[in-house]
């Protein structure tokens, strides 16, 4: 649904928010802003149902008697930290005897700036140059490679945050893959968990507003969105695109929050859900507070603990357990360990973690292949009926579905200035037939 880049204080530079496969680089607002919001919205069937199948082959590029070699392809100003995950998972098998006596070596990490045109070249690099089993990890707004690779029968698991997923059957998105909302015909009726952050546990009679970035996959997000809200009986007061995408820079947030503050019948409404970068959820969220308002405001970008205490009070909508979930989640805590046993100096964000899920997901599928490996073994042994679970830290998905589809589940994480709260844990959400459906 929606990605983007953004400059946030502290000099971080982070993305947020899932884009589409336009020519444009990815808007703000969603790779992790619409990939998570994606996430509250699932579906069993998108672009025609995926079905089981196996492939005739023995592909053994990049696989030795004792090394698989993967490489990676990031969008390093906001997901170096995926290399630091999945290395750490991938340490504490290879520690274990491997897979089968071979041991995982990522060989080589592209970063490709998040443009389509270096993302494509380096696909191609890994595949015909460094000649990689697999592509893993694979996180970035701008995947066009992702075509290459499904046509080039290599396999690419990572952090599916774009539709150029969609439907492609060598690409493995740990949560699932990601598709245009518009074409799926049940959705994950996120704001039955949303409710939890009300006092009452209520939506209906709640006044909701909406507000994106003016790119074409945040707007379609929003207006999805506005769809799920009526559908559960709230009252959606405001649908605005009309904030600039970066790299462009609002100077001034008070004309948005003036329109929140007011579209409630000339009053404030009760819940404000925004797909914005970073950079502008901070702005907006800041102004907000500044003019007045007291209810819940919602991104999907902001859980990194450099961030804390800038946005004290924002709520954001991630796809996993949070690190903070490690005392009540088995499968956190271990995440947590090997983060720290690889490098204790790690950020516990969400780009460390999606390394990780990612490494997990591939040692799993790789396990399923058996010894005899090869790119159609292990495609067969996803393709051919599949489920990746972590326990409590994301919902299972099963396969070949997932290549249509974003596992639905819903976590809440609240900034409180020198932590992160948990109001709404890991929620798996219920299908309900998708309002905004447009049979395409």
């Amino acid at each position: 649904m929606k990605r983007v880049i953004v400059v946030t204080a502290a000099g971080l530079t982070l993305l947020g928010a899932c884009s589409s496969s336009g020519t444009k680089k990815p808007a703000a607002a969603p790779t992790t802003a619409t990939s998570s919001a994606r996430s509250a919205t699932t579906s069993t069937a998108g672009a025609g149902a995926a079905t089981p199948s196996t492939i005739a082959g023995s592909t053994t590029t990049g696989v030795t008697p004792t090394e698989i070699k993967v490489g990676a392809i990031l969008y390093k100003a906001f997901f170096a930290d995926a290399a630091v995950g999945f290395n750490a998972r991938i340490k504490r098998q290879n520690d274990a005897g491997g897979i089968y006596g071979r041991k995982v070596v990522l060989d080589t990490v592209i970063d490709d700036g998040e443009l389509a045109d270096q993302d494509l070249t380096a696909a191609k690099t890994l595949v015909l140059q460094d000649g990689v089993f697999a592509v893993a990890p694979v996180m970035t707004a701008a995947f066009a490679g992702a075509s290459y690779l499904n046509d080039a029968r290599v396999p690419f698991f990572g952090w599916s945050i774009e539709p150029r997923w969609c439907g492609l059957m060598w690409g493995f998105g740990f949560g699932g893959n990601d598709c245009d909302q518009a074409t799926l015909k049940q959705v994950g009726d996120f704001p039955k968990a949303a409710a939890k952050l009300f006092p009452d546990g209520q939506v209906q009679g709640k006044a909701v507003a909406l507000m994106s970035e003016d790119n074409t996959s945040a707007s379609a997000a929003v207006g999805d969105f506005a769809k799920i809200w009526q559908h559960d009986g709230a009252k959606v007061v405001l649908v605005d695109t009309s904030v600039p995408t970066p790299p462009a820079v609002v100077g001034d947030y008070t004309p948005f929050a003036q329109k929140i503050m007011t579209s409630n019948n000339g009053g404030p409404p009760d819940y404000v859900q925004v797909v914005f970068a970073t950079s502008d959820t901070i702005g907006l969220y800041k102004k907000l507070v500044q003019l007045g308002y007291k209810g819940i405001v919602q991104g999907f970008s902001n859980y990194d603990p450099r961030l804390l205490g800038g946005t004290k009070g924002l709520v954001s909508s991630i796809q996993m357990a949070p690190f903070e979930d490690a005392a009540i989640v088995p499968e956190v805590q271990q995440m947590v360990t090997d983060l720290k046993a690889y490098k204790p100096d790690v950020t516990l964000g969400q780009p460390a973690a999606a390394g990780y899920w990612t490494a997990d997901f591939l040692v799993k599928a790789l396990e399923k292949a058996g010894p005899n490996l090869s790119r159609e073994a292990l495609y067969n042994a996803i393709n051919g009926g599949f489920t990746y679970a972590a326990g409590g830290a994301l919902a299972p998905v099963t396969w070949p579905d997932g290549h249509q589809a974003i596992t639905g589940a819903a976590v809440y994480v609240q900034d409180e200035g020198d932590h992160f709260a948990v109001p709404v844990h890991l929620t798996p959400l219920q299908l309900i037939d998708n309002p905004g459906y447009t049979g395409k």
